[in-house]
């Protein structure tokens, strides 16, 4: 399944006239694919950017896609330096990209800590963005433990899970990114190139971003965002939650955004691109034309 991905991958690139941008950057490489208004694509934790080939297939006879790689993750090198606060870092590395590249009013599409960095740029530079689309990511990702979490209270927890990430060999590594990917995607051969990537993924790097995301409350960015946020977020009955209180969990979680869309997309876990593609991908094609998903439950 992997080699598959990957040929998969490489063949859309290739095909599609796609060129690695010579934007000059320490944490994030850039491929752009397609012609069009200007789309950013960026991936979650430990992620590599195939996990967008469909995606990208999608879109780029419409839309010029810049598929950000983020570096250290899925057998990349990792930067040579490490940044004090990672997620501010790839902000602004994508801000300096948007300036350099002079996009126009582009998209900013971002999975899990994809879509937290994305409400990060947006709330920096609301002006040169148009629409936000996360994918099932709250602003504040320890909400799903505790609505009433704060960082502070977080911090020492994650502090930990960085220290025992750490020090885990790569047999116990490897167990923990096996459970955390069977809660993921359905898909028995998605699992493993999950694993895959996560075996591969700079330790150091992942370990850090991992403890950032748990503490980072982004819930006072969202007033600062003028342009429209959409959230498309996973529910399945498996999950230890009813639909209704992860829409109230949601609602609340967004509630200080001027304008937002909240989308759920049932019977998926967290890469909902995976478990439900044609679901996924008609809704961010009616987002991007329309600005609206619509009720893609009835």
């Amino acid at each position: 399944m992997i080699k598959r991905v990957v040929c998969l991958w490489i063949l859309l690139l290739f095909s599609s006239g796609s060129a690695a941008s010579d934007f000059d950057s320490t944490y994030v490489s850039v491929t752009v694919v397609g012609s069009g208004d200007d789309v950013i694509l960026v991936n979650g934790l430990a992620s590599s950017p195939e996990v967008w080939s469909e995606t990208v297939d999608q879109l780029q006879s419409r839309y010029r896609v810049h598929l950000f790689s983020i570096k250290g993750f899925a057998g990349t090198q990792a930067a040579s330096s490490t940044p004090e606060v990672y997620l501010e870092a790839l902000r602004d590395e994508i801000l300096n990209y948007i300036q350099y590249a002079e996009l126009d009013s582009p998209v900013l599409i971002g999975h899990s800590m994809g879509g937290l960095v994305s409400l990060m740029v947006a709330s920096a530079s609301s002006d040169t963005i148009s629409k936000i689309i996360v994918v099932d990511v709250l602003p504040f990702y320890s909400l799903l433990f505790n609505t009433e979490a704060t960082s502070a209270q977080v911090a020492p927890f994650a502090l930990g899970l960085e220290k025992q990430l750490l020090a885990m060999s790569d047999v116990q590594y490897e167990v923990h990114a096996r459970k955390a990917a069977n809660i993921m995607v359905k898909s028995p051969e998605w699992i493993e190139t999950i694993v895959h990537w996560a075996n591969t993924t700079d330790r150091a790097v992942n370990a850090q971003l991992v403890r950032e995301v748990m503490t980072y409350d982004g819930r006072a960015l969202l007033d600062r965002i003028s342009a429209p946020i959409h959230v498309i977020y996973a529910y399945d009955q498996s999950m230890p939650i009813t639909a209704e209180q992860l829409a109230s969990l949601y609602q609340a979680a967004y509630s200080r955004a001027e304008t937002v869309e909240l989308i759920q997309i049932d019977d998926a876990y967290h890469f909902i691109m995976w478990d439900q593609p044609e679901g996924f991908h008609e809704c961010l094609a009616n987002v991007l034309l329309d600005g609206q998903c619509y009720d893609l439950q009835n």
